[in-house]
């Protein structure tokens, strides 16, 4: 089962209460960083002695971190399962989830970077304040103020899944790894990818693509081959990368499709 886990853009852990993570620091209106500017954080800032471990199967810790500036806390994962090894759990697969978030300039997984702790290699996020879960919001029925912004969000994240071979928001199997940020203009992220990329050419069978935002549609058209497996060789085998692109094609196909049989304005959005 996955850990349940509030990743964050730019916040950190404030307490911990079984797996549910919540965090308490500076608000996005108070520091206005850069994905470059966080990855820059994670990657140098001083983690401190004390850890403490997160319940599940993974190999997962809380972390405090420190740059002379700021004071955060982390979320840093050991656990390297790549396939072929089965089931496979990887931290790695986090950081091609989030090199992937950038090639295609989404913004919807949150900055995430290889560190390296006592002699072990990781991966090293930031936590999110006051973050909401889509499961939780389903179940107490919170809406948001602008509905259309929102499910356009989620469609976005759809697409991505499926790219990604990830199955939070598809099939309904993990809502908790979609976060709101509703504070912050109903921003929606998605976290956890240590299970993705299988290596199948076919999307996610019960996460049918419908709409996608214009911006992605042609990022995905834009997105080379060779540009993709430079980024990500480090992180997924020839046999994952080679599904990401068959899938990549299947996506774009998919929404060629829809725009010939709905017109382009009931299947593309800004």
């Amino acid at each position: 089962m996955k850990i349940k886990i509030a990743l964050a853009f730019i916040f950190f852990v404030c307490f911990i209460s079984g797996n549910w993570l919540q965090c308490k620091s500076l608000t996005m209106n108070q520091e206005s960083k850069t994905r470059e500017e966080l990855e820059a954080y994670l990657k140098t800032a001083k983690i401190g002695p004390d850890k403490k471990p997160v319940g599940g199967r993974t190999d997962s810790y809380i972390v405090r971190l420190d740059d002379g500036k700021i004071k955060r806390r982390g979320f840093f994962k050991l656990t390297d399962r790549p396939r072929p090894t089965a089931p496979a759990d990887s931290y790695k697969y986090g950081i091609a989830a989030y090199e992937l978030d950038k090639l295609l300039d989404l913004n919807r997984v949150p900055p995430i970077v290889m560190r390296e702790i006592e002699g072990k290699k990781g991966s090293l996020m930031i936590f999110l304040e006051g973050a909401l879960q889509e499961k939780e919001r389903r179940i107490k029925k919170i809406e948001s103020p602008d509905p259309k912004v929102f499910e356009n969000a989620l469609e976005e994240i759809k697409v991505f899944e499926n790219l990604c071979y990830n199955r939070s928001l598809c099939g309904e199997r993990d809502l908790g790894d979609i976060l709101i940020m509703p504070k912050e203009d109903w921003k929606v992220w998605i976290v956890d990818f240590s299970e993705a990329f299988a290596p199948r050419a076919e999307l996610i069978p019960d996460c049918p693509i419908s709409r996608c935002s214009k911006k992605l549609y042609q990022n995905l058209m834009n997105l080379g081959d060779d540009e993709v497996m430079a980024k990500l060789k480090l992180y997924l085998n020839d046999k994952e990368i080679q599904a990401l692109l068959e899938r990549k094609k299947a996506i774009i196909d998919r929404i060629k499709q829809l725009i010939q049989e709905k017109g382009e304005e009931a299947v593309l959005f800004l």
